[in-house]
């Protein structure tokens, strides 16, 4: 990012190897909002997943070894998916992802939101996502996110699979509150592209942020 535009300077990455089976992984000690939270990160994809080839998470939440678990993952078309606990409600986006360069998402969830296609928004580059599928009934309060479960980074968790093969960076967590992607990037007018930006709110009970630029354990 261009220091002349006034972005946020991002200083490196975090590799994920899935040969390697890198991810990581923390459980919270104590319960956040599980009704409303948002994940965003810079994202670039290693590979374009063939057909046939597994699914790959970006973040995930999972009970156990159980299929009770929450996630955000590409699949193998290439689209971005989110999905709740046993399948209870299961969303993806329109849109393929073959691009390899570096893209910016933003998953933003709030179950008490009164239209069902606001609970669950996602956001590439700054542009919210024309989803399919089934969304989260209102007020769900069991979205594993911010939960005492294992969250981890990269990987399904507790199954030790579906590893994330590609480079993450700027990863945040903002527990208790849904927010678009303008809190943590804006268009560059000078050259028309979308750009980070620190985010400078609460985090809330079991929110992070993590550099992720090789200077930030």
């Amino acid at each position: 990012p261009s220091k002349a535009s006034g972005a946020q300077v991002i200083d490196g990455s975090l590799k994920f190897d899935d040969d390697e089976k890198n991810y990581l992984k923390r459980t919270p000690s104590s319960v956040g909002n599980r009704k409303t939270w948002t994940w965003s990160a810079w994202v670039k994809k290693g590979e374009v997943i063939a057909s046939g080839a597994g699914r790959q998470r970006l973040f995930s939440v999972r009970q156990g070894t159980t299929s009770n678990q929450t996630y955000i993952q590409f699949r193998d078309d290439n689209k971005l998916y989110v999905e709740g606990p046993a399948i209870a409600w299961l969303v993806n986006t329109d849109a393929v992802f073959r691009d390899l360069n570096w893209g910016h998402v933003v998953v933003a969830f709030d179950t008490t939101q009164s239209t069902a296609s606001n609970r669950v928004r996602i956001y590439w580059n700054g542009v919210e996502q024309t989803l399919s599928g089934t969304f989260p009934t209102q007020d769900y309060a069991d979205s594993h996110i911010n939960n005492t479960l294992l969250h981890s980074i990269g990987n399904e968790g507790g199954a030790v699979a579906e590893f994330f093969n590609g480079s993450i960076t700027n990863t945040y967590l903002i527990d208790g509150q849904q927010l678009d992607a303008s809190y943590f990037g804006f268009t560059d007018p000078l050259t028309n592209t979308w750009k980070p930006k620190k985010y400078t709110g609460t985090f809330g009970t079991n929110g992070f942020w993590l550099p992720m630029d090789g200077n930030s354990p």
